[in-house]
């Protein structure tokens, strides 16, 4: 059961705060994640509220849980966590764990940290008569945190207390609870028709569970987890920040030790779902996002940014190399300050020089784009050479063949000049020379040279004279 239909006041967003980013997923994702990798098999209730369309439709757009069991409860009414529960235990979902006498593992949505090996532990089953089992870690700072009472310093559990019922002695309790629990279903369906909301915020808390078990003096296993960063939740925006901070040198951490040099750890910001290989080395600023691959050996520069992006073995990216949904072909070269819009594939060897712009355009192997040019919509060969200052003209304001870009072709082993355009749809065959300063509208045959300028013409002493006039 995973409860995500709090509103997150705090976030003071209109989005609903599980689906707030967090490399480059939805908080409620991260969580989502670990569950399927810890129980693909597992049946999961989702409760939703605010923003429950969206949050549905968020998840089941998400093809990494298409084959999970999910369903959504709605808690139309947000009235504490123990009322969520209720909604899910009074559904078809709940009753179907009732039935079959399934324990209910219950998890926040906002809880990115959690790793694989906690839930393991979280998913051991109950022993024999163990009404449930309850997370607490120990904080330095636990303002905010249910407090955890038990019989003297370190006897059993007898409640939980909230920050705003707390007094000043439970206040100063450190082991707090972090809202996750391993029930026995038929004690947690049992314990949630007795929840009292009379407290300070008028809620039904699903802390109060633990007092139930506890003054029924029901078995109960309590698991203290060492490390607190797992388990921290997010309520504004700064809290949501310090999480990705926490995630991004995890990240970067796994990287370090599997032989990838990453040159600064507080400006180099790499996405969960990016895969690097070893001997990569990465400049300050570098930010991979998405499902973007880097071959062994590839140096990315600094304040290089790549999201969905192919980078092959040996690639040299240059600073300020800004690509997406694009190909690098291995021992390519890239920019400085260069722009790989989608569609983009480079083959192997390829020059890519500063200022240069790309979109839906493959590039042969050994070819060069050295400087100030556009690309769009074309086809580049192998060992071509194109001049600073090209420009494709794709796009005129017609559709053909229900296109609204057109392409050009330039074959293998062209030559283009510096300062020449091609108008779309255009061909420039193998072996071609087109001179400088040429604007291409029709096609070049294999081997020629095009020349598509006005003649130049010389005036002699046209400037003298000019110059006589005007001091006049």
């Amino acid at each position: 059961m995973i409860l995500a239909a709090g509103h997150g006041k705090r976030m003071k967003s209109s989005l609903p705060k599980v689906l707030h980013p967090l490399a480059g997923l939805p908080l409620l994702a991260h969580i989502l994640l670990r569950v399927r990798d810890a129980a693909p098999h597992s049946p999961v209730a989702i409760v939703v509220g605010h923003g429950r369309e969206q949050v549905e439709s968020e998840v089941r757009s998400d093809s990494r849980f298409s084959k999970m069991d999910l369903c959504f409860v709605v808690q139309s009414e947000q009235r504490g966590t123990g009322h969520a529960a209720r909604c899910v235990m009074d559904s078809d979902w709940g009753k179907k764990r009732l039935l079959l006498k399934q324990s209910v593992l219950v998890l926040p949505g906002d809880l990115p940290l959690i790793t694989r090996g906690l839930l393991d532990q979280l998913l051991m089953p109950l022993h024999r008569g163990e009404s449930m089992r309850v997370l607490t870690t120990i904080l330095d700072h636990p303002t905010g945190y249910g407090r955890i009472v038990r019989r003297g310093k370190v006897g059993p559990v007898l409640r939980i207390v909230e920050e705003k019922d707390a007094n000043t002695r439970e206040k100063a309790i450190r082991e707090v609870a972090v809202s996750i629990y391993h029930f026995d279903s038929a004690f947690l369906n049992f314990g949630l028709q007795r929840l009292s909301n009379k407290n300070a915020q008028g809620e039904f808390y699903l802390t109060d569970l633990v007092s139930q078990a506890s003054r029924a003096k029901k078995k109960m296993d309590v698991l203290v987890w060492g490390d607190p960063q797992e388990l921290r939740g997010i309520n504004d925006p700064y809290e949501l920040a310090q999480v990705a901070r926490i995630l991004n040198d995890r990240i970067l951490k796994q990287w370090l030790l599997e032989g990838v040099t990453v040159m600064d750890l507080v400006t180099t910001w790499i996405e969960p779902t990016v895969r690097i290989s070893s001997g990569v080395v990465i400049h300050p600023g570098a930010i991979l996002t998405g499902n973007t691959e880097v071959a062994e050996g590839a140096i990315l520069g600094p304040s290089v940014v790549l999201k969905d992006v192919e980078v092959g073995a040996g690639a040299y990216l240059k600073v300020g190399t800004v690509a997406e949904n694009a190909k690098i072909g291995a021992h390519c070269q890239v920019g400085p300050y260069a722009h790989l819009r989608p569609g983009t594939v480079l083959g192997i060897d390829v020059k890519i020089g500063n200022f240069v712009e790309l979109k839906e355009t493959r590039v042969g192997n050994k070819s060069s784009i050295a400087h100030l040019s556009y690309l769009g919509d074309a086809e580049v060969g192998s060992r071509a050479n194109i001049g600073c200052g090209f420009v494709t003209c794709n796009f005129d304001g017609r559709v053909i063949d229900g296109r609204r870009k057109h392409r050009t072709i330039i074959e293998d082993d062209v030559f283009m000049g510096s300062d020449c355009q091609t108008v779309a749809p255009v061909r420039v065959g193998k072996g071609a020379y087109v001179a400088s300063g040429s604007t291409i509208t029709d096609d070049v045959p294999a081997d020629s040279l095009a020349i598509a300028r006005s003649k130049q013409v010389n005036k002699i002493g046209y400037a003298l004279r000019l110059r006589s006039q005007q001091e006049g």
